[in-house]
Parts: structure tokens; C-alpha cells; sequence
């Protein structure tokens, strides 16, 4: 590996934008690479290096750009050994060559709009578990450091003008929980527009209906809302901002390692 490539690595590792790893970590029969040439998949789909070229190259980058993987994953493509790899390809080279992919970027982004009592509760735990946390408030007193010591970067903005000023990616994690419901209706009603990993709000069953119902007026369409888990959380009868705080990142987690789903399904409004 030379230093050029190790240059672009650590700075796909350190940069805004996610960027994955791919190397090839064993080769059977006959295939266009060997074991340890490697690859950056770039979120745009551009790539930095080869693992092989061809169909097989090409999978991978569009399997990288559809699953954005949050975790290290080996893939094994059959490049027409007929032996039962778990990815075929239309090549015919003869072999099997496994793939090993690692995210470059750090933590999986997790944005929280409201940095009262359970955003403090949430910053922690989801920065302990491996996110990556920015704390939006609209007042000084909830946005900063002191209050939210696990996350990244706490910022205080008005909620009715985010998008541009808030770096959201679309495998960024969203979760409402503002000190009111005309700023959740404000945040949800932006980021509907935008795509995203995951979509939460938390309130009762009353106050998501009534946030609903005024955006569903507004022609907001049923499938946007449908990818919107609200109320936010696994239901484990949490009242404390602890407790939320866990309900909430047991639900992203399992959206995050593929084990759960995105919404709640018997909790939608």
C-alpha cells in the first residue's frame, strides 16, 4: 500500500463525507485480484483503488452505497466457481474472491433536536454506544458542552430554519424531542424533504396525531410519514429521561446492526 493511498484513506476517515474500505481478504481459483488489494468507496460512488475490476467492483460499490454498512462485513462473491458463495456475479474467471468492508467515518451520526432533560440522558448513552452526537437547541442553556459532555458538538439554532446550517447526512440518525410541538411539527416539516437512516419523535400518542395531522393537512404524503417512528423508542414503559434514553438507543441500534425495524409498527399514529 502506498503512501498516496494511505494519504486518501486518512482523509476519507477524517472527512464530512462516509467512505468505506473494501480488501481483498481471500482469493480461491481464478480471480482478478489478490489478497490484499483494497478500494475506498466514496459516498458519491467514486473509488480510490481495485479489488478486481469488472462486475464484481461494480456490486460492490452499489451494495456499499444501498446498506452503508456501520460495521466491518466480509462479502463473498462467486465469480463463476458455482460453489455457493454468497454473492454471484455474471463473471467467469472460475473463483471465489470474500471482500472485507469497514467503514471509514467515526461513530454513526446521530443528531438530536432538543437538549433538555432526556437529550442529556440520550447524548450520553448514544456517545458511549458508538455514535457520533451533534445537540441542536434553540436555547443557549441546553446547547453546550457542560449539559451534553458525550457528544461531539452541541450547537444552539432557531428550529425553524436548520436545513444548510446542520450537516445531515443520509446515513445520519434523527431523533425530536424539543421542548415543544410546534418546534417537532417545524424539524419534522424540514426534514421530510431530506433523506436520512432513520426518523424519530418522541410524545404521546396525542401529540404525534396532532403533529401528524397538521403536516398531513399541509399534503405531506402518507408514505413520508410513514418512515417516521413516533412515538420514539422500544416500548419498555420508560418514563424517566434515562429510561427513554435507553428505549431510544435500543431502537437505533437494532436499526443500525439491521435487527430491528425503523418504525414501531403497532405505535404509528
Amino acid at each position: 500500500m502506498n503512501a498516496d493511498f494511505l494519504k486518501t484513506v486518512a482523509d476519507a476517515a477524517s472527512g464530512d463525507a462516509p467512505a468505506w474500505l473494501a480488501t481483498v481478504v481471500t482469493t480461491t481459483g481464478s480471480t482478478p485480484a489478490r489478497i490484499g488489494m483494497k478500494m475506498i468507496v466514496h459516498a458519491d460512488g467514486s473509488i480510490t483503488g481495485t479489488v478486481g475490476g469488472g462486475e464484481l467492483e461494480k456490486i460492490v460499490i452499489e451494495k456499499v452505497r444501498a446498506e452503508l454498512p456501520a460495521a466491518a462485513q466480509k462479502w463473498s462473491f462467486d465469480l463463476g466457481s458455482h460453489t455457493g458463495a454468497e454473492f454471484k456475479t455474471a463473471m467467469v474467471c472460475g473463483g471465489v474472491e470474500e471482500i472485507l468492508i469497514e467503514p471509514l467515518h467515526s461513530g454513526t451520526p446521530l443528531v438530536i433536536f432538543g437538549g433538555g432533560h432526556c437529550g442529556v440522558a440520550l447524548s450520553f448513552l448514544a456517545g458511549w454506544t458508538g455514535f457520533t452526537v451533534t445537540v441542536v437547541d434553540n436555547r443557549e442553556e441546553w446547547a453546550n458542552a457542560r449539559k451534553h459532555p458525550a457528544a461531539a458538538r452541541t450547537v444552539c439554532l432557531p428550529y425553524d430554519n436548520i436545513l444548510g446550517q446542520i450537516e445531515l447526512r443520509t446515513d445520519s440518525y434523527i431523533a425530536i424531542m424539543t421542548h415543544g410541538h410546534v418546534h417537532d411539527a417545524s424539524l419534522l416539516r424540514q426534514l421530510l424533504v431530506r433523506e436520512w437512516a432513520f426518523l424519530g419523535m418522541i410524545g404521546s400518542g396525542k401529540k404525534v396525531r396532532e403533529v401528524f395531522d397538521t403536516l398531513r393537512r399541509e399534503g405531506i404524503s402518507e408514505e413520508r410519514l410513514s418512515r417516521v417512528s413516533a412515538p420514539i423508542g422500544v416500548p419498555i414503559g420508560s418514563h424517566t429521561p434515562e429510561e427513554i434514553a435507553v428505549s431510544i438507543v435500543a431502537q437505533v441500534i437494532a436499526v443500525r446492526s439491521g435487527a430491528g425495524p425503523r418504525q414501531e409498527g403497532s405505535r404509528r399514529p
